[in-house]
Protein backbone atom coordinates (compact mmCIF):
# COMPACT_ATOMS: atom_id res chain seq x y z
CA UNK A 1 0.00 0.00 0.00
CA UNK A 2 0.95 3.82 -0.25
CA UNK A 3 1.23 6.36 1.96
CA UNK A 4 1.94 10.06 -0.01
CA UNK A 5 2.89 12.61 2.84
CA UNK A 6 4.99 11.69 5.47
CA UNK A 7 3.71 14.62 7.77
CA UNK A 8 1.84 13.69 10.97
CA UNK A 9 -0.87 12.19 10.03
CA UNK A 10 1.11 9.84 7.42
CA UNK A 11 3.78 8.95 9.73
CA UNK A 12 0.62 7.90 12.43
CA UNK A 13 -0.86 6.19 9.44
CA UNK A 14 2.11 4.32 8.84
CA UNK A 15 2.95 3.20 12.31
CA UNK A 16 -0.26 1.83 13.56
CA UNK A 17 -1.15 -0.26 10.26
CA UNK A 18 0.09 -4.09 10.68
CA UNK A 19 0.93 -5.10 6.82
CA UNK A 20 5.01 -3.85 6.85
CA UNK A 21 4.43 -3.74 3.11
CA UNK A 22 4.38 0.05 2.72
CA UNK A 23 5.40 2.63 0.92
CA UNK A 24 5.96 6.44 1.70
CA UNK A 25 6.66 8.96 -0.35
CA UNK A 26 7.08 12.69 0.20
CA UNK A 27 8.48 16.02 -1.14
CA UNK A 28 11.56 16.31 1.34
CA UNK A 29 12.51 14.13 3.89
CA UNK A 30 9.18 14.12 5.82
CA UNK A 31 7.94 15.73 8.99
CA UNK A 32 9.34 18.91 8.18
CA UNK A 33 6.22 20.96 9.41
CA UNK A 34 5.88 19.13 12.35
CA UNK A 35 10.12 19.65 13.02
CA UNK A 36 9.07 23.30 13.15
CA UNK A 37 5.41 23.70 15.11
CA UNK A 38 5.23 25.84 18.09
CA UNK A 39 8.83 27.39 18.03
CA UNK A 40 10.16 23.71 18.29
CA UNK A 41 7.91 23.42 21.44
CA UNK A 42 5.25 21.47 20.29
CA UNK A 43 1.65 22.15 21.59
CA UNK A 44 0.44 18.49 20.68
CA UNK A 45 -2.98 18.57 22.55
CA UNK A 46 -5.73 20.18 24.52
CA UNK A 47 -7.28 18.86 27.62
CA UNK A 48 -10.56 20.34 27.01
CA UNK A 49 -13.96 17.87 26.98
CA UNK A 50 -14.86 16.56 24.04
CA UNK A 51 -17.60 18.77 23.68
CA UNK A 52 -15.77 21.68 23.61
CA UNK A 53 -12.77 19.98 21.53
CA UNK A 54 -14.95 19.54 18.74
CA UNK A 55 -16.51 23.00 18.77
CA UNK A 56 -12.83 24.35 18.27
CA UNK A 57 -13.10 23.04 14.27
CA UNK A 58 -16.69 24.97 13.94
CA UNK A 59 -19.21 23.45 11.84
CA UNK A 60 -17.04 20.28 10.73
CA UNK A 61 -15.88 19.34 14.27
CA UNK A 62 -18.91 16.57 14.10
CA UNK A 63 -17.51 15.10 11.62
CA UNK A 64 -14.20 14.14 13.90
CA UNK A 65 -16.70 12.76 16.81
CA UNK A 66 -16.26 8.76 15.24
CA UNK A 67 -12.50 8.79 15.18
CA UNK A 68 -12.04 11.00 18.40
CA UNK A 69 -13.94 7.61 20.32
CA UNK A 70 -11.65 5.62 18.28
CA UNK A 71 -8.02 7.86 19.36
CA UNK A 72 -8.13 10.81 21.77
CA UNK A 73 -6.28 12.94 23.67
CA UNK A 74 -5.53 9.93 25.88
CA UNK A 75 -4.68 7.13 23.21
CA UNK A 76 -2.01 10.51 22.11
CA UNK A 77 -0.13 10.95 25.33
CA UNK A 78 -0.09 7.19 26.10
CA UNK A 79 0.89 6.68 22.40
CA UNK A 80 3.99 9.46 23.51
CA UNK A 81 4.59 7.72 26.25
CA UNK A 82 5.47 4.23 24.61
CA UNK A 83 7.90 6.11 22.10
CA UNK A 84 9.20 7.83 25.44
CA UNK A 85 7.86 11.03 24.84
CA UNK A 86 6.65 12.86 27.75
CA UNK A 87 4.13 15.83 28.10
CA UNK A 88 3.22 18.55 30.29
CA UNK A 89 0.29 20.52 30.68
CA UNK A 90 0.14 24.55 31.12
CA UNK A 91 -3.23 26.48 30.77
CA UNK A 92 -4.96 23.37 29.16
CA UNK A 93 -2.38 23.10 26.54
CA UNK A 94 -0.30 19.17 26.57
CA UNK A 95 3.56 20.19 25.29
CA UNK A 96 5.96 18.01 24.89
CA UNK A 97 7.82 17.45 27.76
CA UNK A 98 11.53 15.86 27.30
CA UNK A 99 11.49 16.11 23.12
CA UNK A 100 11.76 19.39 20.76
CA UNK A 101 10.05 19.38 18.28
CA UNK A 102 12.31 18.56 15.68
CA UNK A 103 13.79 15.52 18.05
CA UNK A 104 9.92 14.02 17.98
CA UNK A 105 9.97 14.24 14.51
CA UNK A 106 13.26 12.72 13.82
CA UNK A 107 11.90 9.63 16.60
CA UNK A 108 8.67 9.38 14.52
CA UNK A 109 10.40 8.97 11.50
CA UNK A 110 12.69 6.55 12.85
CA UNK A 111 10.17 4.29 13.99
CA UNK A 112 8.08 4.32 10.85
CA UNK A 113 11.30 3.65 8.67
CA UNK A 114 12.07 0.49 10.60
CA UNK A 115 8.44 -0.32 10.16
CA UNK A 116 7.95 0.02 6.49
CA UNK A 117 9.48 -1.53 2.84
CA UNK A 118 10.22 1.80 1.19
CA UNK A 119 10.11 5.06 2.39
CA UNK A 120 11.17 7.45 -0.84
CA UNK A 121 12.61 10.93 0.43
CA UNK A 122 12.62 13.54 -1.80
CA UNK A 123 9.73 11.74 -4.29
CA UNK A 124 6.90 13.28 -4.68
CA UNK A 125 4.10 11.96 -6.33
CA UNK A 126 3.28 13.79 -9.82
CA UNK A 127 0.14 11.77 -10.88
CA UNK A 128 -2.46 8.95 -9.22
CA UNK A 129 -4.71 6.70 -11.76
CA UNK A 130 -7.07 4.73 -10.53
CA UNK A 131 -8.54 1.63 -12.33
CA UNK A 132 -10.36 -0.16 -9.95
CA UNK A 133 -8.24 -2.94 -9.27
CA UNK A 134 -5.18 -0.99 -8.37
CA UNK A 135 -3.84 2.28 -8.21
CA UNK A 136 -0.56 3.73 -10.57
CA UNK A 137 1.34 6.11 -8.47
CA UNK A 138 3.51 8.33 -10.75
CA UNK A 139 6.91 10.33 -9.79
CA UNK A 140 9.46 11.52 -11.61
CA UNK A 141 11.90 8.48 -10.95
CA UNK A 142 8.81 6.10 -11.75
CA UNK A 143 5.46 4.30 -11.58
CA UNK A 144 4.34 2.25 -8.54
CA UNK A 145 1.49 0.14 -7.98
CA UNK A 146 -0.67 -0.47 -4.80
CA UNK A 147 -4.30 -1.49 -4.21
CA UNK A 148 -4.34 0.83 -1.24
CA UNK A 149 -3.62 5.15 -1.38
CA UNK A 150 -3.85 7.27 1.78
CA UNK A 151 -3.47 10.90 0.80
CA UNK A 152 -1.66 12.56 3.77
CA UNK A 153 0.43 15.03 1.84
CA UNK A 154 -1.01 18.37 3.94
CA UNK A 155 -2.38 21.43 2.15
CA UNK A 156 -1.16 25.14 1.05
CA UNK A 157 0.28 26.71 3.47
CA UNK A 158 4.30 26.88 5.20
CA UNK A 159 5.32 25.98 0.98
CA UNK A 160 8.81 26.00 2.22
CA UNK A 161 7.71 22.60 3.94
CA UNK A 162 6.09 21.06 0.97
CA UNK A 163 2.68 21.81 1.49
CA UNK A 164 1.89 23.42 -2.14
CA UNK A 165 -1.28 21.88 -3.03
CA UNK A 166 -0.25 19.23 -4.71
CA UNK A 167 -2.42 16.34 -2.67
CA UNK A 168 -5.45 19.01 -3.81
CA UNK A 169 -4.77 18.37 -7.30
CA UNK A 170 -4.27 14.92 -6.74
CA UNK A 171 -7.50 14.71 -4.62
CA UNK A 172 -9.19 16.42 -7.50
CA UNK A 173 -7.78 14.29 -10.20
CA UNK A 174 -9.75 11.24 -8.53
CA UNK A 175 -12.97 13.24 -9.04
CA UNK A 176 -12.76 15.10 -5.65
CA UNK A 177 -14.22 18.28 -4.56
CA UNK A 178 -11.76 20.53 -3.10
CA UNK A 179 -14.06 23.45 -1.21
CA UNK A 180 -12.52 27.35 -1.49
CA UNK A 181 -8.91 27.65 0.20
CA UNK A 182 -7.72 30.32 2.02
CA UNK A 183 -4.85 30.60 4.76
CA UNK A 184 -5.25 30.11 8.33
CA UNK A 185 -2.97 30.63 11.54
CA UNK A 186 -1.53 33.22 9.23
CA UNK A 187 -0.58 36.72 11.14
CA UNK A 188 -2.30 39.70 9.47
CA UNK A 189 -0.24 42.11 7.33
CA UNK A 190 -1.33 45.82 7.80
CA UNK A 191 -1.28 49.17 5.60
CA UNK A 192 0.80 51.76 6.30
CA UNK A 193 2.15 49.57 9.50
CA UNK A 194 4.06 48.49 11.69
CA UNK A 195 8.22 48.57 10.95
CA UNK A 196 8.78 51.24 13.67
CA UNK A 197 6.74 49.03 16.14
CA UNK A 198 8.66 45.52 15.60
CA UNK A 199 9.42 43.57 17.96
CA UNK A 200 6.69 45.26 20.39
CA UNK A 201 4.33 42.66 22.27
CA UNK A 202 0.83 43.32 23.80
CA UNK A 203 -0.47 40.69 26.44
CA UNK A 204 -3.59 39.06 26.78
CA UNK A 205 -5.14 41.98 24.99
CA UNK A 206 -8.59 43.04 23.29
CA UNK A 207 -8.80 42.65 19.89
CA UNK A 208 -11.72 42.91 17.30
CA UNK A 209 -11.76 42.55 13.32
CA UNK A 210 -14.23 43.95 11.48
CA UNK A 211 -15.51 42.07 8.23
CA UNK A 212 -18.68 43.03 6.59
CA UNK A 213 -20.30 45.26 9.99
CA UNK A 214 -19.78 41.90 11.89
CA UNK A 215 -17.48 42.25 15.24
CA UNK A 216 -15.48 39.28 16.00
CA UNK A 217 -13.65 39.94 19.19
CA UNK A 218 -10.67 37.61 20.72
CA UNK A 219 -8.18 38.38 23.26
CA UNK A 220 -4.68 36.65 23.56
CA UNK A 221 -1.39 38.15 23.08
CA UNK A 222 -0.05 39.55 20.25
CA UNK A 223 3.60 40.82 18.48
CA UNK A 224 3.77 44.10 15.74
CA UNK A 225 6.30 42.97 12.84
CA UNK A 226 7.84 45.09 9.95
CA UNK A 227 4.83 44.03 7.69
CA UNK A 228 1.81 44.00 10.51
CA UNK A 229 0.73 41.97 13.35
CA UNK A 230 1.19 38.10 14.47
CA UNK A 231 0.59 36.23 17.65
CA UNK A 232 -1.79 33.97 19.08
CA UNK A 233 -4.86 36.25 19.18
CA UNK A 234 -4.13 36.90 15.35
CA UNK A 235 -3.64 33.17 14.60
CA UNK A 236 -7.04 32.77 15.92
CA UNK A 237 -8.63 35.66 14.06
CA UNK A 238 -7.56 34.09 10.96
CA UNK A 239 -9.94 31.73 11.16
CA UNK A 240 -12.28 34.48 9.74
CA UNK A 241 -13.00 34.36 5.94
CA UNK A 242 -12.34 37.88 4.65
CA UNK A 243 -10.35 40.03 1.90
CA UNK A 244 -10.16 42.84 4.06
CA UNK A 245 -11.14 43.89 7.01
CA UNK A 246 -10.38 46.25 10.58
CA UNK A 247 -8.76 45.30 13.07
CA UNK A 248 -8.77 47.30 16.20
CA UNK A 249 -6.46 46.53 19.12
CA UNK A 250 -7.68 47.87 22.67
CA UNK A 251 -4.27 49.06 23.91
CA UNK A 252 -5.50 50.23 27.68
CA UNK A 253 -8.98 48.54 28.80
CA UNK A 254 -9.17 52.05 31.76
CA UNK A 255 -8.44 54.39 28.89
CA UNK A 256 -10.73 57.04 30.47
CA UNK A 257 -9.44 57.11 33.70
CA UNK A 258 -5.67 57.49 32.47
CA UNK A 259 -6.62 60.36 29.82
CA UNK A 260 -8.23 61.91 33.37
CA UNK A 261 -4.61 61.63 34.49
CA UNK A 262 -3.17 62.72 31.85
CA UNK A 263 -4.69 66.14 31.80
CA UNK A 264 -2.75 67.18 35.19
CA UNK A 265 0.61 65.69 33.88
CA UNK A 266 3.40 67.69 33.76
CA UNK A 267 5.52 66.76 30.87
CA UNK A 268 5.64 65.37 27.34
CA UNK A 269 2.38 63.03 26.72
CA UNK A 270 4.76 59.86 25.44
CA UNK A 271 6.41 60.34 28.72
CA UNK A 272 3.16 59.51 30.20
CA UNK A 273 2.17 57.27 27.97
CA UNK A 274 4.60 54.89 28.55
CA UNK A 275 3.70 54.03 31.80
CA UNK A 276 1.41 52.41 30.33
CA UNK A 277 1.76 50.94 26.89
CA UNK A 278 5.42 50.08 25.14
CA UNK A 279 7.50 53.26 24.58
CA UNK A 280 7.40 52.88 20.53
CA UNK A 281 3.44 52.89 21.02
CA UNK A 282 3.41 55.75 23.30
CA UNK A 283 5.37 57.53 20.63
CA UNK A 284 3.01 57.56 17.97
CA UNK A 285 -0.04 58.17 19.64
CA UNK A 286 -1.29 61.83 19.16
CA UNK A 287 0.09 65.14 20.28
CA UNK A 288 3.06 62.65 21.76
CA UNK A 289 5.69 65.51 21.66
CA UNK A 290 3.21 67.69 23.14
CA UNK A 291 3.00 68.99 26.96
CA UNK A 292 -0.01 67.39 28.01
CA UNK A 293 -1.42 70.28 30.28
CA UNK A 294 -1.76 72.25 27.04
CA UNK A 295 -4.07 69.74 25.71
CA UNK A 296 -7.33 71.18 24.64
CA UNK A 297 -10.65 68.07 25.23
CA UNK A 298 -10.84 67.30 21.45
CA UNK A 299 -7.32 66.68 21.58
CA UNK A 300 -7.15 64.33 24.85
CA UNK A 301 -10.37 62.50 23.22
CA UNK A 302 -7.74 61.80 19.74
CA UNK A 303 -5.44 60.05 22.44
CA UNK A 304 -8.30 58.44 24.10
CA UNK A 305 -9.58 56.91 20.98
CA UNK A 306 -5.93 55.69 20.34
CA UNK A 307 -5.62 54.35 23.39
CA UNK A 308 -8.73 52.33 23.28
CA UNK A 309 -9.08 51.59 19.56
CA UNK A 310 -6.14 51.64 17.68
CA UNK A 311 -6.96 50.69 14.21
CA UNK A 312 -5.30 48.73 11.27
CA UNK A 313 -6.41 48.05 7.83
CA UNK A 314 -5.44 44.36 7.71
CA UNK A 315 -5.52 41.32 5.35
CA UNK A 316 -4.15 37.78 5.77
CA UNK A 317 -0.46 37.77 4.57
CA UNK A 318 -0.67 34.58 2.50
CA UNK A 319 -0.03 30.75 2.55
CA UNK A 320 3.35 31.79 2.22
CA UNK A 321 3.11 32.82 6.07
CA UNK A 322 0.64 30.28 7.13
CA UNK A 323 0.69 27.08 9.32
CA UNK A 324 -2.84 25.96 8.18
CA UNK A 325 -4.73 25.54 5.29
CA UNK A 326 -8.77 26.61 5.42
CA UNK A 327 -10.58 24.17 3.00
CA UNK A 328 -9.70 20.78 1.03
CA UNK A 329 -11.13 17.88 0.54
CA UNK A 330 -15.36 17.70 1.00
CA UNK A 331 -16.16 15.62 4.04
CA UNK A 332 -19.35 15.12 2.41
CA UNK A 333 -16.89 12.17 -0.36
CA UNK A 334 -15.22 10.93 2.96
CA UNK A 335 -16.87 8.56 5.67
CA UNK A 336 -15.99 9.85 9.34
CA UNK A 337 -15.69 6.38 10.47
CA UNK A 338 -12.65 5.28 8.01
CA UNK A 339 -11.58 8.29 5.97
CA UNK A 340 -12.11 6.59 3.04
CA UNK A 341 -13.02 7.80 0.06
CA UNK A 342 -17.15 7.73 -1.28
CA UNK A 343 -16.06 7.22 -4.26
CA UNK A 344 -13.22 5.32 -4.70
CA UNK A 345 -12.69 2.35 -2.85
CA UNK A 346 -9.40 1.71 -0.90
CA UNK A 347 -8.37 5.63 -1.21
CA UNK A 348 -7.96 7.50 2.01
CA UNK A 349 -7.42 11.10 2.90
CA UNK A 350 -6.17 12.02 6.37
CA UNK A 351 -4.43 15.48 7.63
CA UNK A 352 -4.94 18.60 6.42
CA UNK A 353 -5.80 18.15 2.99
CA UNK A 354 -9.36 17.08 4.13
CA UNK A 355 -11.93 20.43 5.25
CA UNK A 356 -11.52 20.79 8.96
CA UNK A 357 -9.45 22.99 10.39
CA UNK A 358 -8.84 23.72 14.13
CA UNK A 359 -8.22 26.90 16.20
CA UNK A 360 -4.63 27.61 17.62
CA UNK A 361 -4.37 25.14 20.73
CA UNK A 362 -3.17 21.33 19.79
CA UNK A 363 -6.34 20.52 17.77
CA UNK A 364 -4.64 20.56 14.10
CA UNK A 365 -1.89 17.81 15.82
CA UNK A 366 -4.67 16.00 17.53
CA UNK A 367 -6.87 15.69 14.42
CA UNK A 368 -3.65 14.70 12.13
CA UNK A 369 -2.70 11.70 14.63
CA UNK A 370 -6.15 10.68 15.30
CA UNK A 371 -6.98 10.80 11.54
CA UNK A 372 -3.94 8.80 10.42
CA UNK A 373 -4.73 5.73 13.32
CA UNK A 374 -8.41 6.08 11.99
CA UNK A 375 -7.33 5.04 8.58
CA UNK A 376 -4.39 2.62 10.26
CA UNK A 377 -7.17 1.13 12.11
CA UNK A 378 -9.44 0.78 8.95
CA UNK A 379 -7.31 -0.93 6.73
CA UNK A 380 -6.01 -3.18 9.35
CA UNK A 381 -9.98 -4.64 9.83
CA UNK A 382 -10.37 -5.11 6.06
CA UNK A 383 -7.05 -6.63 4.70
CA UNK A 384 -5.08 -7.28 8.58
CA UNK A 385 -1.59 -8.37 7.27
CA UNK A 386 -2.20 -9.41 3.76
CA UNK A 387 -1.72 -6.56 1.21
CA UNK A 388 0.36 -5.08 -1.50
Amino acid sequence: MAIVGAGASGLACAYFLKNRNIIIFDKYEGARKLSITGNNRCNITNMLPLEEFLEQYGKNGRFLRDTFNNFFREELIEWLEDLGVKTTTENGRVFLKNKSSEQFSELLKSKVEHKVSLFKKFEPVVDIANDRKVFLIRTQKGIYKSKVVVLTCGGMSFPKTGSRGSCYKLARKLGHTITDLEPMETPFCAKNCCSSLKGTTLSNVKVTLTVNNKNITERGDLIFTHFGVSGPVIFKLSGNSFQQAILRIELLENSKEIIKKLHFYRGKVRNFLSQFIPARLSQIAPYSEELAANLNKSQLNLIKEFLSNFTLEVKKCGFDRAFVTKGGVSLKEVNPKTFESKLIKNLFFGGEVLDIQGNIGGFNLQFAFSSGYTIAKSINERFGQIIA
